[in-house]
């Protein structure tokens, strides 16, 4: 992609709040065998928690950026961005997951969904998180895609960012909770990168970075 997510995300939200990078100590930069971890977390001030992974493996064949939005003293449900680039195909995906304490009125991704429909839809296997997703997610695959994936996401985040903004404030203890209990069951239970990191760095190593890192719910 001409302009990586995880960037333009950061930078975004650098506008609006103020960011405060934690030392992720020897989970920042992680290399076994063929794949490479660049991690990234930060306290999103009055806001949350803000996590960026980027992997690259197979001599740059291969890469993904994922960025994790978490908030906690704001009343609105997490969302991750996730760009793949593999075997000359590209997949992108906005999601969010019901960790809000209220009813969310998501309508205004329905615009985004419309038009980008003559995308083929990413196709994934049934997870037990698939009950908790929320009618914004959108997923797409595909061979010369990059540009307008990107377009896209960036349209994700204008739209997630104008949530942010109008969220309540809430209990942080309570939305730490409500995070929580997605979280114990994204350890226990796993996903696809889950699973697929947790075989590279082992599970104890993957639980931490989840933990204290990618979500900051301990």
């Amino acid at each position: 992609m001409n302009r990586h997510m995880k960037n333009f995300i950061r930078q975004e939200l650098g506008k609006r709040y103020v960011l405060k990078e934690r030392n992720m100590g020897d989970l920042k930069t992680i290399k076994k065998g063929v794949y490479h971890f660049e991690s990234e977390s930060y306290e999103i001030e009055g806001i949350g928690n803000l996590f960026i992974i980027d992997l690259k493996a197979m001599m740059g064949l291969m890469r993904m950026e994922t960025v994790v939005i978490t908030p906690v003293y704001r009343d609105l449900s997490f969302c991750n961005f996730d760009t793949v680039r593999a075997a000359g195909q590209t997949t992108a995906m906005f999601e969010m997951y019901k960790t809000s304490l209220r009813d969310e009125d998501l309508s205004s991704f329905d615009y985004i969904r419309d038009k980008y429909a003559h995308i083929r839809d990413y196709a994934s296997q049934p997870r037990w998180y698939d009950a908790l997703k929320l009618s914004s997610c959108i997923a797409k695959k595909g061979k010369r895609i990059a540009g307008t994936a990107e377009n896209m996401l960036v349209e994700c985040l204008v739209r997630y960012l104008e949530l942010l903004d109008k969220a309540p404030k809430c209990d942080p203890q309570a939305k730490i909770a409500a995070n929580r209990q997605y979280v114990d069951r994204l350890i226990s239970e796993g996903g696809v990168a889950v699973d697929s990191l947790s075989k590279i760095i082992g599970h104890e190593k993957c639980a931490e970075l989840i933990e204290k890192y990618m979500y900051a719910t301990k």
